[in-house]
């Protein structure tokens, strides 16, 4: 039987013909069909055993030969991604799971598999296993690279701590830590959000919160303060470990300038005029009044929540203007003028205390804005108050000096211990000593002398110059006036990094409940603190 001259029919891109033994072959599943001369017995293999191949042919070009060619094997074929791409578009997606605290089991969903198939066809997606395997160990990564971030801080650092519940009814710890970098730079890690078992007694707060700085290879003495709320448990906590290690317990300012506003907003004056407004029009003359009364409230609490710049050091120059305020402010309803009243009161009542000096215990608040050289000249304070703070401070730098003179005496004996031959003198080194060389301890003496009388000469000249503009960056006067004030500016690099606010703590609560959301209540304690510390700690 002659072979066909041309072969139009669509069927020919899925048979081969071979004419020796009068058979078809079909691409599709290699089997074989007699050859009449005819494709109705082909067209009828195709319909019956591979359905929707005709239907996928009609919408392709027609072919003009009998069987596929080599390269369109080869173009056909799904080639897999090269390994450094894939590896790419992996890490690339973890860490947009990461940073917009999505769930692991994202990556399983249909419609997000559909759009990395449409974006890279060839890419094949891990699955959920793979990506939180990926998750913990690139914890464990970033974890080392922290730790040595903090090892490397030659400064003091401030804490700030807080307690939250889940939506699952679980119990965290959350800590932040801060710091100054070498270039004048306010810093902030977070270290734990760490899941809590036990009750939240003072005893146990200690407890985890030495366990957080022991995780980070972090001495006590390394801490200059804790900033926490006002809870009775963690206010607990916070003084056995003043007692302790010596850590200054801040209260969070933020905290406190919420209760000193709700309780003024519970005057039983102004909850019934607040009821009544919505029915009365005239009642909006006090709205109009609390809104004006509680506007310095919320400038204070949005400037002091502030992360990148100092704010402890604000903390009592602006309680002297809110005091101001209530105290300048006039209104005319009685609702108005009681919020005023009690307002004052509250702050008079919480921060009366604010700028106590004691010689038993430092205030670590007035000496960070002793040392914010916009406020050095504690206008906020009387002048007998203030000579006593500039004292403190000398005390301190003194303190600072002579530290850094044992620090330098133990280095320079661990390098004469090293040294061969440098033991002790030999009766030709006695035969050879000068009569002045038996001098070299009272000129050692001498030495240290000098550079405490300069520690002194050097606070003295701080507090005399002015004050740098309100609006002015301290952080950044201290970088380019270091060099003029060598011992302060050590000191202020501790005290400058304490927040006003334990919101740092917070914000880390704020992102733990959007990962700890309703589809993910059941996720692990340890994988709710891996993916937070991931999301505050970015490479």
């Amino acid at each position: 039987m002659a072979t066909p001259k041309t072969k139009t029919s669509k069927v020919w891109d899925h048979f081969i013909l071979d004419n020796v033994k009068k058979v078809v072959k079909c691409n599709i599943c290699k089997g074989d069909l007699a050859w009449h001369g005819s494709t109705s017995s082909m067209m009828e293999h195709l319909k019956r055993k591979h359905v929707g191949v005709l239907e996928d042919d009609s919408t392709r070009p027609k072919r003009s030969c009998a069987s596929p060619t080599a390269m369109d094997q080869y173009l056909q074929r799904k080639r897999p991604v090269p390994l450094q791409q894939a590896t790419a578009l992996t890490n690339s997606i973890l860490t947009m799971l990461v940073k917009d605290m999505r769930p692991m089991s994202m990556v399983d969903g249909e419609g997000f598999r559909e759009m990395i198939r449409q974006f890279n066809p060839e890419y094949i997606l891990p699955s959920r296993t793979h990506f939180t395997h990926l998750m913990e160990k690139k914890y464990e990564a970033t974890l080392l690279k922290v730790k040595e971030t903090i090892k490397e801080v030659k400064s003091a650092l401030t804490l700030t701590a807080d307690v939250w519940t889940s939506r699952a009814t679980e119990a965290y710890l959350g800590v932040s830590c801060h710091f100054i970098s070498e270039d004048w730079e306010m810093k902030t890690l977070n270290l734990a959000t760490m899941p809590l078992e036990e009750r939240h007694s003072g005893v146990n707060i200690m407890t985890w919160l030495e366990e957080v700085i022991a995780k980070y290879d972090i001495l006590p003495t390394k801490i200059k303060a804790v900033v926490h709320d006002n809870g009775s448990n963690i206010v607990a906590a916070m003084r056995m470990l003043e007692e302790k290690h010596g850590w200054a317990s801040v209260r969070c300012s933020g905290h406190t300038l919420q209760l000193i506003v709700n309780n003024a907003l519970k005057e039983p004056s102004i909850s019934r005029a607040v009821g009544a407004a919505r029915h009365l029009p005239d009642q909006w003359v006090l709205l109009e009044e609390l809104t004006q009364g509680l506007q310095p409230f919320q400038c204070a609490t949005v400037y002091l929540s502030g992360q990148e710049y100092a704010t402890a050091s604000c903390l009592p120059q602006l309680v002297k203007g809110l005091q101001r305020s209530t105290q300048q402010t006039r209104f005319e309803t009685g609702a108005g003028k009681a919020f005023l009243a009690s307002a004052e009161k509250g702050i008079n009542e919480r921060w009366g205390c604010l700028n106590t000096i004691s010689a038993e215990k430092e205030n670590p608040i007035v000496l960070s804005a002793s040392l914010d050289p916009r406020f050095r000249k504690l206008k906020f304070m009387g002048a007998e108050d203030g000579t006593r703070v500039q004292g403190t401070i000398e005390v301190l730098a003194i303190k600072e000096v002579r530290g850094s003179e044992i620090q330098g005496c133990e280095r320079v004996q661990q390098q004469r211990v090293s040294v061969p031959g440098r033991g002790d003198k030999s009766a030709l080194d006695n035969l050879l000593q000068s009569d002045t060389d038996s001098l070299s301890e009272e000129e050692d003496e001498s030495h240290e002398d000098q550079k405490l009388q300069m520690a002194r000469s050097e606070v003295q000249m701080y507090f005399a110059e002015p004050a740098i503009h309100k609006k002015d960056d301290p952080l950044r006067w201290w970088r380019e006036n270091k060099g003029r004030f060598p011992v302060l500016s050590k000191l202020a690099r501790s005290f400058l990094c304490i927040p006003a606010t334990s919101t740092p703590s917070e914000r880390i609560f704020s992102v733990a409940g959007n990962i700890c959301s309703q589809k993910r209540a059941s996720l692990s304690g340890d994988h709710v603190e891996m993916l937070t510390f991931l999301h505050f700690n970015p490479e």
